[in-house]
């Protein structure tokens, strides 16, 4: 009852409360309504008009009718999407209809596509535009992001880090070991994605917050003007550039708490000492010193973490000069204890127009410097296996003439003492967590540059024939420092294993030159209802990189200290002494390089690309679209014979939506344009830059021959061989088909995009093993096979609630992708692939006709009636009493069959909730770790190891075949949420100077998958890799003034 008289109560306070409102407004409103049309007299559903200054509004109905109160002498302000918003006075009218005029920047909205842009309407090719908003910029460490979940056929999977790496697959890899990243271009210029010493995301470089639109181009109808590298499909970055107007700044703020999202769940100090003592596994080593501890392994190298990033900007036009400046600082500290990265990044564009606007400059550069600490990864793997019931610190103490007070760093450690009192390491046995980043000092120091200047002339005699001369450049240089002190754990596991400290410094310098230049022509012809767009061009790039570090190719580094004598204990005493011998080593390397006059090893190389290119766009009476392209290159990693690839594309677009037959759905119907493409692209990205000349090297110690000096004596001296060369590689070259459609409707309140493709690639640029004698090494680079995708992605976005204080909008894209090896120089071959922790050279994945590419290989295990596995027992596929790998069975993808994803975004009023949900279905996960770790056997063989909690024990990891158990293979589909957003903008303070948003967000809060390692998102199918994925908990401000 007292629940009822409440509601009761509450209802008539909204009532007097609404009654209140109404009589007010209506002592000074009139009540106006009115109809809301477009440019044909279509009405508008959802159309918003409010009461300018007030809080009053209205949305038109299904009739595009409208009635709102407001004061006779006050303006309507009507809005809707793709059209200029406009005020109408009221002037005490009671009726007011309103005709909306389409937004001119939407109808002309282009798009990048290589050298040039198009508008949006004509793009003949599978694009995707992507324009992060300031939530989703301010929630990204890094570019890639944001790339997310964006649309469909475009796979990102990250990496744990500091930096946020990631590898990105557009429509499926279409190589098996060249290159199957996309290129990437910032502002005219490729980026060098191969790597940057000291920096594990190329990325990384970029500000979110300074991005404007990503263009993604799939098909290579869109791809192929960039010819040799765009057979993965090119991601296209645009950063922002100056405004015209009074100067615009912009400040934004993020701090962000780092957690690991789950940790691998491993036997506790008590589960593993009531496993050690039942099953008799020396129990005796249990505990130290009579002491059982309860360490929590993990719990030791992992923590949670609080970073933050801060970003301005200021852009405007200074006199003719339109600018923009910004500057960035992230400090991103990794959950893995000892990693972190300080990140600055500065960057500026001009972007100024001489001699009556017919001269263009665009010039923009981009700074970037980062300080990264590593840590090595395998800490986490130590802390799976490392005895629990062990501490940290044994901190046994030493005399002797060292100045170490512990024996290994205090760290304990596993050891043996003989009869004679001398101490050895066990080597076998798992390495002390904490030793990976305690006492061991690993950094880099990262700088590097990105840039370009851009000047586009149209000639005064002829306007419609601009020239275009592009220079870019991508430089970075490393210095990185890798310091272990003396008697840390590791210096008894690495070079001479005798406790010295020891250091290496590496030093990389790379360099990306570019030159474009190409002539545009331009020209509607009225007259024949045509318009033309030619280009046709020169393209040059350079490509080098020089590196060097201490020591030998064979073993880098040098001592900082003396090793030390085997330590000894006596009479209840450890001795440790250093060993005399070794002092002269200090400072000298390891080993020498024996071509460096001072024993160094350096190593240069460099790559040309020469390229020649055109496109045609002609447009035929608005509707009828045409797009050919042809893209000649040449790199010198292949021989004369095959250095040149020619790769042409074309594309024909029909915008159905414009014909006259369709006059009668233009109520409902606001686009319809269908899309169809054919090219070819080429990749030319594996191995060296030079793998068609014969090349020698010179071999290391332990390959030495002898020889007889000149004094008649026998020395052992460096011979000299040959490595693998193939002068008959040559491009490998993919062919895709594309059909598409674009839709919208209902006054574009719905709208999207469906795809068909099919790409096939020949000649596959593979490393693979070749017959014996036919060369000087065991494996080359050659052209093997063929190799196909095909699928289809469909994107829709819709508007199911458009008012004035509520919107909804929810986006949904799928993408279905097949992947089959269809031809190899041996048809019957399985080419194996996908190398794992665990014995000595064991592969888990194959390349096979009819099947994907790296698809699982592995003997079909065989289990008992309660389902469990029968060790050592799997299917004699071939049924002649003997398992091998002739009964290794080929199935399964590493790579997802669908990909889906679906966010919502939620407005009311100044308030905005956004929910993105990601899934992934069809992709399998060899579990590495699991294998590592199961095994009870492995408990006792050296020193005391850890395992995890797992259903089933195996008793003998040694047996023969454990590892190629499918049992280990899961089906690692997934349903993840990304992100959740929520924030609140106040856009009118300080009397409209400033705008002001506040966003807190959650990333990554959970996932739903049958998987049972840490995370089922494993790029590559192998999951040996324990760093726990993050969830990351944001507060984010957004200034604007």
């Amino acid at each position: 009852m007292k629940h009822s008289q409440t509601g009761i109560a509450k209802k008539f306070l909204f009532l007097m409360v609404g009654l209140l409102m109404a009589i007010g407004v209506n002592a000074q409103s009139i009540t106006v309504s009115g109809t809301v049309t477009d440019p044909s007299g279509e009405p508008l559903i959802g159309a918003s008009v409010l009461a300018e200054g007030t809080t009053a509004g209205a949305s038109t109905d299904i009739d595009g009718n409208y009635t709102i109160k407001v004061a006779p002498e006050g303006v309507l302000v009507v809005s809707y999407v793709g059209y200029d918003t406009q005020r109408v006075p009221v002037e005490g009218r009671t009726t007011i209809n309103v005709e909306m005029k389409e937004n001119s920047v939407m109808l002309n909205e282009v798009v990048a596509i290589g050298y040039g842009v198009v508008k949006k309407q004509d793009a003949t090719g599978s694009v995707a535009v992507i324009k992060p908003d300031e939530v989703e910029a301010g929630l990204a460490t890094s570019v890639q992001d944001m790339l997310v979940g964006q649309t469909p056929g475009v796979v990102v999977t990250t990496s744990g880090g500091p930096e946020g790496a990631a590898n990105i697959r557009i429509r499926g890899g279409s190589s098996l070991n060249a290159k199957n990243d996309p290129l990437i271009v910032i502002d005219g210029v490729p980026l060098d994605n191969n790597g940057v010493k000291g920096m594990s995301n190329p990325l990384a470089m970029i500000n979110p917050n300074n991005v404007e639109s990503m263009t993604v181009l799939k098909d290579a109808s869109a791809t192929a003007i960039y010819g040799s590298r765009a057979s993965n499909g090119v991601i296209i970055i645009t950063t922002k550039k100056g405004t015209s107007g009074r100067p615009k700044v912009s400040f934004a703020a993020n701090m962000y708490i780092n957690t690991a999202a789950k940790t691998w769940d491993v036997l506790s100090s008590g589960e593993f000492e009531s496993l050690v003592r039942d099953n008799n596994l020396n129990p005796e080593r249990l505990g130290y010193n009579g002491q059982i501890y309860d360490t929590d392994w993990q719990n030791e190298v992992l923590r949670t973490t609080v970073s933050s990033d801060y970003s301005l900007s200021v852009s405007g036009t200074a006199g003719i000069l339109p600018y923009r400046a910004d500057v960035s600082y992230t400090n991103s500290n990794g959950i893995l204890k000892g990693t972190k990265m300080d990140r600055v990044t500065v960057g500026f564009s001009l972007s100024p127009k001489f001699f009556d606007n017919h001269l263009s400059v665009n010039a923009n550069a981009l700074g970037f410097y980062a300080k990264n600490q590593f840590t090595d990864q395998a800490a986490v793997g130590a802390a799976l296996a490392m005895d629990p019931t062990k501490p940290v610190y044994s901190n046994i103490p030493v005399v002797g003439n060292t100045n170490q007070q512990y024996l290994t760093g205090g760290f304990f450690t596993w050891m043996n003492t003989g009869s004679d009192g001398t101490v050895t390491i066990d080597q076998n046995a798992t390495r002390n967590p904490v030793s990976y980043f305690e006492g061991h000092d690993n950094n880099a120091k990262v700088y590097r540059s990105n840039g370009n200047l851009q000047l586009d002339y149209s000639f005064h005699f002829l306007p419609e024939l601009h020239a275009n001369l592009n220079l870019g450049y991508d430089v970075s240089k490393t210095d990185e420092h890798d310091t272990t002190e003396a008697g840390n754990p590791n210096t008894y596991w690495s070079h001479r294993k005798d406790g010295a400290g020891f250091t290496n410094y590496t030093y990389q310098f790379k360099s990306n030159t570019l030159l474009d230049f190409y002539l545009n022509y331009r020209k509607e012809f009225e007259a024949i209802k045509s318009n033309l767009d030619v280009t046709a061009g020169y393209s040059w790039q350079r490509n080098y990189l020089s590196t060097w570090h201490y020591g030998a190719d064979s073993e880098s580094g040098r001592p900082t200290t003396a090793g030390f004598n085997t330590p000894v204990f006596a009479n209840g005493v450890y001795t440790l002494n250093y060993n005399p011998s070794t002092e002269a080593s200090i400072g000298q390397n390891f080993a020498n390089d024996i071509v460096d006059p001072e024993g160094n090893y350096h190593y240069k190389e460099h790559l040309q690309l020469l390229s020649f290119f055109g496109r045609v766009n002609y447009t035929f009476a608005g509707r009828y679209l045409l797009t050919a392209t042809v893209r000649g290159d040449a790199t010198s990693r292949f021989s004369k014979d095959n250095r040149w690839g020619v790769f042409p594309a074309v594309a024909l677009g029909w915008r159905i939506i414009d014909e006259s037959f369709m006059e009668g759905t233009r109520g409902w119907l606001n686009d319809l344009k269908l899309r169809l493409g054919w090219g070819m692209t080429g990749q030319q990205e594996v191995g060296s830059t030079c793998n068609y000349l014969p090349l020698y090297s010179i071999a290391g110690p332990g390959s030495y021959y002898p020889v007889v000096g000149s004094d008649g004596k026998v020395i052992y001296a460096p011979s000299y061989f040959l490595k693998g060369y193939n002068p008959d590689l040559k491009w490998e070259t993919t062919t895709t088909w594309n059909a598409g459609i674009d839709f919208a409707f209902f006054n574009n309140r719905i709208s999207g995009s469906f795809d068909w493709y099919l790409r096939k690639t020949k000649d596959l640029l593979s490393y693979v093993t070749i017959p014996a004698g036919s060369s000087t090494v065991n494996m080359l680079n050659r052209n093997i096979g063929d190799l196909e995708n095909y699928g289809v992605e469909f994107n829709i976005v819709a508007r199911p609630v458009v008012t004035n204080d509520f919107n909804w909008t929810i986006a949904y894209n799928v993408g279905y992708n097949h992947n089959e090896i269809k031809s190899l120089n041996d048809p019957k071959a399985k080419i194996t692939t996908g190398g794992i922790s665990g014995g000595t050279g064991n592969t888990v994945q194959a390349q096979a006709v009819g099947t994907p590419a790296n698809a699982f290989y592995l003997l079909q295990q065989v289990y008992d009636n309660a389902g469990n596995p029968i060790e050592g027992v799997f299917v004699d596929q071939d049924g002649n009493g003997v398992i091998n790998s002739d009964d290794k069975v080929v199935k399964h993808s590493p790579d997802p069959k669908v990909t889906m994803t679906m966010t919502n975004n939620f407005r009311w009023k100044n308030w905005d909730l956004g929910i993105s949900l990601r899934a992934s279905i069809g992709n399998y996960v060899y579990n590495n770790t699991l294998a590592q770790n199961s095994s009870i056997n492995d408990v006792n063989k050296y020193g005391l190891t850890n395992i995890v909690k797992t259903d089933f024990y195996w008793q003998n990891k040694a047996a023969a075949n454990f590892y190629m158990s499918d049992y280990f293979l899961e089906n690692a589909s997934f349903l993840r949420c990304d992100n959740i957003t929520l924030g609140y903008t106040w856009d009118n303070l300080l009397k409209g100077n400033l705008n002001l948003r506040l966003f807190g967000a959650v990333q990554n809060p959970f996932v739903i998958t049958k998987y049972s390692g840490l995370d089922p998102e494993v790029f590559g199918g192998i999951d040996n890799n324990v760093y726990p994925r993050s969830t990351t908990y944001s507060l984010g401000l957004v200034a604007t003034f």
